[in-house]
């Protein structure tokens, strides 16, 4: 018999056309809007496309692949178990219905589109960020007590960025998102201080998600498979790297700070292999920050989420600490097909408490909820 809330700290909207009808007026005639071709093999289900600055997105072929299932006439979002209405939260409803049956009591909302960059111009990306962060604010305000969201936040334009994130949280944000980099840029690179400091002042939690943030790292890819496993999921660790080991929480120790979408078996291995490095370093008066990693992981709030069938979940829970995962239900992605909440639940290598705590009462704590 369920004890406490059921807090879903990471899923995610498939941006409908209605997400840039707040795009500010001198953007207006560069508005995305949704391509449809027939269908090939090659493209799989993916037979709908989004057209920003003359580039279609997703790339589901070819070197730099992505995928991702807006807009919402591709036959890949047709294909799954979701609503229409529920992945493009234009019917609040359909999504608390089926949040319902996978057990889901409040849910935090992030982006699709901007798993990668949409464009060169860093006006334009703060100008379509601006407009899917109203759009958002306008429908968690619909069923505001159970759909939540973390805004997208324009980094690569600082002054930007701090100016969003003030205007997010009185929008009803509870979270920041960005991704592992900024382009090629390490996200503790001293240009984005302002926006660490506005963060730390405003207690907002930042939420590092996997995406396609680095164009190296994407353009070395092919495949879909390869997309996912590797140019999806690196930065994230890159970004764990910044705030561990590049300085960020030296300089702003009071931020807190997720790491989302990656699973979390990895963080034992990277924790350990920053401090295998950090005395040899400091012995060699090269660069360090000012504790190894390990520190920071025990003494700042820093906080993952986790794959429901990881099989090293209790090792990480021991490691990290109890109270620092989080359940991601992924949902309407096709990774959701299966059901978070339960797998967790089933599993006999937890206790009844730390269940508790991965299913919702460490996100509430991440979250402020």
């Amino acid at each position: 018999m369920k004890t406490s809330l059921v807090v879903d700290a990471d899923s995610h909207v498939e941006e409908p056309a209605e997400a840039w009808e707040y795009l500010d007026k001198e953007y207006e005639p560069r508005k995305p809007f949704a391509l449809t071709t027939e269908d090939r093999p090659a493209l799989g289900h993916m037979n709908a496309f989004w057209f920003v600055d003359s580039q279609i997105f997703p790339k589901p072929v070819g070197q730099g692949s992505t995928v991702f299932g807006t807009p919402l006439a591709q036959q890949l979002a047709r294909s799954k178990i979701f609503s229409l209405g529920s992945q493009g939260l234009t019917d609040p409803d359909a999504r608390l219905k089926e949040m319902e049956q996978f057990g889901i009591d409040v849910q935090v909302n992030f982006p699709t589109i901007f798993l990668e960059q949409l464009t060169e111009d860093i006006h334009f990306e703060a100008a379509l960020m601006r407009s899917y962060n109203t759009w958002m604010a306008g429908v968690c305000k619909q069923r505001p007590e159970r759909l939540k969201f973390a805004a997208v936040m324009p980094v690569r334009s600082v002054p930007e960025a701090v100016a969003e994130l003030k205007r997010a949280k009185d929008l009803g944000a509870v979270g920041a998102a960005v991704y592992g980099t900024i382009d090629q840029r390490m996200l503790h690179h001293r240009d984005l201080d302002p926006f660490w400091a506005e963060a730390e002042r405003l207690g907002m939690p930042i939420c590092v998600h996997t995406g396609w943030s680095h164009p190296g790292l994407k353009w070395s890819i092919d495949s879909i498979f390869g997309a996912h496993v590797i140019s999806f999921t690196l930065p994230v660790m890159m970004g764990f790297f910044s705030f561990l080991g590049g300085g960020i929480l030296d300089r702003f120790p009071r931020l807190k700070v997720g790491f989302l979408e990656a699973g979390s078996d990895w963080v034992p291995y990277l924790v350990q292999r920053l401090d295998h490095y950090f005395g040899s370093e400091r012995m060699a008066g090269w660069w360090t920050p000012r504790r190894p990693a390990s520190e920071y992981l025990r003494d700042c709030q820093i906080y993952f989420t986790c794959e429901a069938e990881e099989r090293l979940l209790p090792q990480v829970l021991e490691f990290v600490g109890e109270d620092r995962i989080m359940m991601s239900g992924d949902m309407p992605h096709a990774e959701a097909r299966e059901n978070a909440v339960k797998e967790i639940e089933e599993r006999t290598d937890l206790t009844k408490e730390q269940k508790a705590r991965i299913l919702g009462q460490n996100a509430m704590a991440f979250y402020s909820l």
